[in-house]
């Protein structure tokens, strides 16, 4: 029998989590069989944690204590609030994480406590650690971390020889790999991507806009957190219905204020309106493509195709532009959001022991360098501080992985008694230009002559850990760190109490609906949006009666729906939105 290995997508706006079952890709879903999981955490008033799209739908009238795109704070020392209490970000990431392991639970009958877990290619390391901190936080070993394109790539599979652009753009993180298949045989070549650019800041330029067009009232809606959240709800859900229209109309009544002073949203959005706040963005996406193209030593005429994944890249401007810049059609799959969970659910069943014909090698992203003393510089007098040495690479970025790099460098000073070697990772010249991952200290070193010969030696392995030496070579004295316990890692005690906290928060989450029926934050959530249909329709008397019979429709379906405290609730909920977008 296979083990339960899952392979987990944990997105920037939706996360997802599947295996092979019986042979076949199996994503798990909720009772009512959606997939995508919303990566929002919120509190309800009872104070219990609130995961997916009940959280989702509470952020309406508690936007301050509900999170969301926690992904882009991974790596950071940032606390945030959900309801009363403050998490890390690894903590409410492990929240997400729990929420979907008890998907697969329901599905597979028995807790996986193994994953395979993507993160975009340009993380760095401190956001790698966060993300396999979230895991074990969550109860989880977590195999192996994955670069997203290159989880996607798998899913594409040809059984030829082609060499393979991925382009990911998401909610919140992009990525672009090139890609070498050769029958089942898939070699990454190149990477290179930005860990804060995706559909969440496009949402934002789109606001700004709306705002923009507002005028005075804008101060209305920029001191209330719940109008701005409605409007950026608004927006979002305008850019997507735009993929396949001309024009929408973003109409709240009542958005902000009361009274003379109440700020009444009756806008048009037009697609031309996205392209031109998308336009900059997605130049941003189309460097990065030619970064990765001349690390990978590759012209866009060497390209057999061209796949874009993630949700963002349905916007039809994503597609024309990149189109455009590479001189040749590119494919955007209708799977574009379930791509990479895919890939990792087939990398998860060949950890469990499922036959997987696809052999994948993977490239680290970043430079691995140490801090020496650039002769150099002497010139000018030495440097002040270890930020200011001059960084050494060891292992390039590109390089594939696992792999093993040795350099030599020497000593400065006749009888040094310790070498200290500081370890960054990144693309900057300088130590202080990177990202710091630790130090290399060789101590009681016996005396020796100046420029004694010092050995490092990196060893990085398949989820991008680093296993580092230095050794000073007269002596054979050495010191060996291995930078899964970097400055990032929890320790084991923290690691510990970090747990216990999400633990004793997911005790509090409240008890699924019963088979068939909505949850409480679905019910209130149809309430709010039928109230405010029907200020949309006393609004708008002369709205087409196409359009209105619709509107009405659509609110006559939800009512009933709401009343019955059916299931099919938040699908209802969706529809109405949409209805109200076409409201003049």
């Amino acid at each position: 029998m296979q083990d339960n290995v899952v392979g987990i997508d944990l997105g920037t706006t939706n996360s997802l989590i599947g295996t092979i079952v019986e042979g076949k890709i199996k994503l798990f879903g909720d009772a009512s069989g959606g997939e995508l999981m919303p990566s929002v955490v919120g509190m309800d008033e009872a104070g219990a944690i609130l995961v997916g799209r009940a959280a989702r739908n509470r952020r309406v009238l508690d936007p301050q204590g509900t999170v969301v795109s926690v992904k882009r704070r991974m790596g950071t020392e940032e606390r945030v609030r959900v309801g009363k209490r403050e998490l890390t970000p690894p903590q409410v990431s492990a929240l997400i994480l729990g929420a979907l392991l008890d998907r697969a639970q329901a599905a597979l009958g028995a807790r996986p406590d193994r994953a395979i877990i993507t993160v975009p290619a340009w993380f760095n390391d401190a956001q790698r650690e966060a993300t396999r901190n979230a895991g074990e936080i969550a109860g989880l070993r977590v195999e192996r971390l994955v670069n997203e394109p290159t989880a996607a790539a798998l899913t594409y599979q040809t059984g030829s020889e082609e060499c393979v652009l991925v382009y990911d753009l998401g909610g919140g993180t992009f990525d672009v790999s090139i890609l070498d298949r050769d029958q089942d045989f898939l070699e990454v070549k190149a990477s290179r991507g930005d860990t804060q650019l995706g559909g969440d800041d496009i949402d934002r330029e789109l606001c700004e806009l709306v705002l923009k067009r507002i005028g005075s009232a804008r101060e209305n809606v920029d001191r209330d957190p719940r109008a701005m959240t409605r409007l950026v709800e608004a927006v979002e859900r305008a850019k997507i219905a735009l993929s396949d229209r001309e024009e929408v109309r973003l109409f709240d009544p009542f958005l902000a204020g009361e009274g003379d002073r109440a700020v009444h949203l009756d806008l048009p959005l037009t697609r031309a309106d996205v392209e031109q706040v998308a336009r900059p963005l997605v130049e941003r996406t189309l460097r990065c493509i030619d970064e990765a193209l001349a690390d990978a030593g590759t012209k866009p005429n060497a390209l057999s195709r061209v796949l874009l994944v993630g949700g963002s890249s349905k916007m039809p401007i994503v597609a024309t532009m990149v189109s455009k810049h590479l001189g040749m059609p590119v494919q955007v799959d209708a799977e574009a959001d379930r791509a990479v969970a895919l890939g990792a659910s087939m990398l998860a069943g060949r950890a469990a022991g499922a036959e997987v014909a696809e052999v994948l090698v993977d490239i680290t992203p970043h430079t691995l360098s140490v801090g020496v003393l650039d002769l150099m510089d002497l010139d000018y007098g030495a440097p002040e501080g270890e930020e200011d040495l001059a960084a050494a690479p060891v292992v390039p970025r590109d390089t594939v992985v696992p792999v093993e790099r040795s350099r030599t460098f020497y000593t400065t000073h006749e009888n040094q008694d310790e070498v200290r070697v500081p370890v960054v990772q990144g693309e900057g010249p300088r130590v202080g230009d990177n990202t710091w991952l630790g130090h290399l200290t060789v101590e009681g070193l016996p005396p020796s002559p100046a420029r004694s010969p010092v050995e490092v030696v990196f060893k990085l392995d398949l989820s991008g850990v680093l296993h580092a030496t230095a050794k000073h070579v007269p002596s054979g004295r050495a010191a060996t760190v291995t930078f899964a316990d970097s400055p990032y890692r929890l320790t084991a005690q923290k690691r510990g109490a970090a747990r216990k906290e999400v633990e004793e928060l997911r005790a509090l989450v409240p008890q699924a609906p019963a088979p068939g029926k909505a949850s409480e934050s679905e019910l209130s959530l149809a309430r709010s949006m039928l109230q405010r249909a029907e200020r949309a329709l006393a609004a708008s008397p002369d709205a087409e009666a196409s359009i209105r019979d619709r509107v009405q429709a659509a609110m006559k379906e939800l009512g009933e729906a709401q009343s019955a405290g059916s299931e099919r609730t938040q699908e209802l909920i969706d529809k109405l939105s949409d209805a109200l977008l076409d409201m003049t």
